[in-house]
Formats: C-alpha cells, structure tokens, sequence
C-alpha cells in the first residue's frame, strides 16, 4: 500500500512539473511580441514620452522615450530604427525615433502593446 501511495505522490509530482514548465514556454514565447520597422503605418503622440504606433491592420504599440516626444518635429516623416533590425516589447535598447529637419534621434527606453479598445488617430 505504501508503494502504491508513493508511486501516485512520484507521478503526480512529475505531471505537475511538466505541466509548469509547458505553460512557462508559451509564456516565453508569448511575450515575444515583435515586428519590423518596415510595417509601421500610423503613429500619434499619446504625452510627453510615449508615442503609439501601428502596425499592421490592428496591433498597436505604445513606445516610451526619456526626451520630450512633442518636441519631434511631426511635420516631417519620421522613422523607427532597430539595431537588430526587428523591435520587440520590452526594453527598447537599440531603438530610436528619428525626425525632422534637422534630423533628430530619440532613444527608446520600453516598447508595451497597446491595449486593443484604444482608438487609431494616427497621421
């Protein structure tokens, strides 16, 4: 009777583990969320340091930035530059905004996904 009991204890510890790490990897791969900057079509200054951008027909990004972002020059095209050449949410090391005229460069801190009931008033 004993071994029975700690062979159920074993096998449902084992179940338990991996299940645990199955719902850690579509966590991983979940918050993976990234796009090219080639894709964005829309932007709109939200405050003084985040910017939304959209991307696609219905994904929405909101970028933050530690300079003023209404003091980029939005008559002008502006652009989204990566290091690595895709931008994924989270830490936004590598990218920057650019606009202007002069051109100037805006270092991004964090990049979120917007939540989806916002509306679009991008230019």
């Amino acid at each position: 009777m004993l071994r029975i009991f700690a062979s159920i204890l074993c096998l449902w510890t084992l179940a338990a583990c991996a299940s645990t790490e199955s719902s850690g990897q579509q966590t991983a791969s979940s918050s993976s969320d990234c796009f090219r900057a080639e894709q964005v079509n829309g932007y709109d200054v939200v405050d003084n340091n985040h910017v939304r951008i959209s991307v696609g027909a219905n994904r929405h990004y909101i970028l933050t930035t530690l300079w003023n972002s209404r003091d980029l020059d939005w008559t002008h095209a502006i652009a989204i530059r990566s290091s690595t050449g895709r931008i994924c949410t989270g830490n936004g090391l590598g990218i920057q905004l650019i606009g202007g005229d002069p051109s100037r460069t805006y270092p991004v801190s964090e990049i979120a996904r917007a939540p989806d009931d916002e509306p679009v008033q991008g230019s």
